[in-house]
């Protein structure tokens, strides 16, 4: 029996997993086919890790081997009884690998607990590969700074769900360490003219990730002075000039992490990023870094075209995933755009525009720029219906079709099962990043024309959408409550960490459009986010309370 102590015939790596072992020699084939250590199949000797805390002041304990008492039938058993301190008879080295791959192995039953490896590095709609991809890719065995960012989520992870200070300390020490070393590195690499590698990217982002579910613990303010020195590379400004980040707050933190990781994906071609590790960075990376250019309303080079092409023209062939988000990649630039016509009298017309501008009177340049963004956000609106018909997930087309209805008004959206699988939770993530998308594209329409007085007279009408303001507030409002009635599954039981994560984008972008839209009932909407992202988000996996908070969408009655 797999997880028994003294019945369990598995390698020590299933065990660990509480996944089947094919008892294969000397190493299982499901670690080979998987790509982790398999740590062997032999009874070793047991070490008790105890809190320091629960031991009392005498610092004068004398050591005591623990030894695994016999059974009945001869098999060793795991000591019962009070806490002892663990003599150590192993190198430190070996005690040390022991203690990270008990937390990381209890950090995965939390993040995703409904989500079998092999399938998640094989499924197209997962929506958490790529931290899957770098625990099991060789350059994480050979990055102990990769391996000391991991293992400080983890700890921080397992710290503040099991309560326990003195882990979420030590996960605070890996970070600061891991922070330190990545400033290192990046200015050994500076020095040398290096391209930054793999494992530098995925500590970068793995650093983001801390920061969003531990940024508000007051001992991690401390550490997040460090934050700007991994954007070093890149310093990144807003439109005319101003610094990007006024602040430092818990989101600017992420956004740092973000827009460093840009940096160091610039650093390369899209030629590198066709294979191996370094695409999955870049195929699931785009993800949370548009995101960070979406709150600061800054175009990024994830939306050139060599961007969007070269990086598949090997192996890798595009998914419904990677489909969407070359629209969603698109949104930043059309914020930024939305956001000159605001703040620049002058006009400052960027390059995708000078050629257009030049050839017409000054006083209607502002004219001209307001037609090429509607005409751009058409496009992109047409780009997600085609889109929606063509690659959205089966189950949920078919339950949104017109021919569904009628159906209760509060009626939860579809899973599979119950508690929801990582199939279900990467749909509905999909389907949630197909609306939000839409809805961002449709509010700059909306206000472009509300502001700005802007007649779509005479643009090619490539979507219905931009029919009337009705119909363009009926669609906002339409999306953001299939948001708001979609979101529960990713706070259940199964969804674990991973779930409230990738929650908190759209689940922000629904409540702030209901908002704008003047809609009754916000403050209940208001109440039901924060219910799910502060109370559920915590029962299923760690609050996201504290950083959503630094968003200030949760702020009003």
């Amino acid at each position: 029996m797999v997880g028994v102590p003294g019945r369990s015939k598995a390698c020590h790596t299933c065990r660990r997993r509480r996944k089947g072992c094919d008892f294969e020699r000397p190493s299982c084939g499901q670690c080979r086919r998987l790509g982790l250590q398999c740590d062997g199949y032999e009874r070793k000797t047991l070490f008790v890790h105890t809190d320091p805390a629960a031991v009392g002041t005498n610092k004068t304990t004398t050591p005591t081997l623990v030894k695994p008492p016999l059974s009945a039938n001869g098999a060793n058993n795991y000591p019962v009884g009070p806490k002892r301190t663990a003599l150590t008879l192993l190198p430190t080295s070996l005690v040390s690998s022991a203690y990270k791959c008990n937390y990381v192995g209890l950090f995965w039953d939390m993040y995703n607990p409904n989500s079998d490896l092999q399938r998640d590095l094989d499924n197209a709609l997962s929506t958490t590969t790529w931290l899957v991809g770098i625990q099991s890719d060789k350059s994480y065995h050979s990055s102990p700074l990769l391996q000391t960012s991991f293992l400080a989520f983890c700890l921080g992870s397992v710290g503040h769900r099991l309560n326990q200070k003195h882990i979420i300390q030590n996960g605070m020490k890996a970070y600061n360490d891991a922070l330190r070393g990545l400033s290192k590195s990046l200015a050994i690499q500076a020095q040398k003219h290096q391209i930054p590698d793999d494992a530098t990217i995925a500590t970068t982002r793995i650093l983001s990730l801390y920061e969003v579910f531990f940024g508000s613990d007051p001992l991690s303010h401390t550490s997040t002075y460090s934050c700007p020195d991994e954007t070093a590379v890149c310093k990144p400004e807003g439109l005319l000039g101003k610094p990007l980040f006024m602040s430092y707050s818990q989101a600017d933190a992420w956004r740092r992490h973000r827009f460093g990781e840009l940096a160091l994906l610039e650093s390369q071609s899209p030629e590198m990023y066709k294979e191996g590790i370094a695409h999955r960075m870049l195929a699931d990376g785009r993800l949370s870094i548009t995101i960070a250019a979406v709150g600061v309303h800054r175009s990024t080079i994830l939306a050139r075209e060599d961007w969007l092409t070269v990086p598949w023209t090997g192996s890798h062939k595009k998914t419904s995933r990677d489909l969407l988000l070359d629209i969603f990649v698109q949104l930043p630039g059309c914020l930024e755009d939305m956001t000159r016509i605001e703040l620049d009298p002058n006009m400052n017309l960027d390059q995708s525009f000078q050629a257009t501008a030049t050839r017409i009177m000054a006083s209607d340049r502002k004219q001209a720029l307001v037609t090429m963004l509607i005409q751009k956000c058409q496009h992109l609106l047409y780009q997600l219906e085609l889109w929606f018909e063509n690659d959205a997930p089966p189950l949920w087309k078919k339950f949104l079709s017109p021919s569904s209805h009628p159906r209760p008004s509060n009626m939860a959206y579809p899973t599979s099962e119950e508690p929801p699988s990582a199939d279900d939770i990467s749909a509905a993530h999909l389907l949630c990043l197909f609306w939000a998308t839409r809805i961002k594209i449709t509010t700059i329409v909306l206000k472009v024309r509300r502001y700005l007085a802007v007649s779509v007279e005479g643009i090619d009408q490539q979507t219905a959408f931009t029919d009337s303001r009705s119909s363009l507030k009926t669609i906002i409002v339409q999306d953001s409550n299939h948001i708001m009635r979609t979101a529960p599954i990713f706070f259940q039981k199964g969804a674990g960490i991973a779930g409230s994560h990738i929650a908190i984008f759209p689940l922000t972008i629904a409540l702030k459009a209901l908002v704008l839209m003047g809609q009754i009932g916000v403050a209940e909407q208001r109440a039901m986010v924060k219910e799910l992202l502060v109370k559920r988000a915590g029962e299923s996996g760690l609050s996201v309370g504290g950083f959503v908070g630094s968003l200030h969408v949760l702020e009003g009655s």
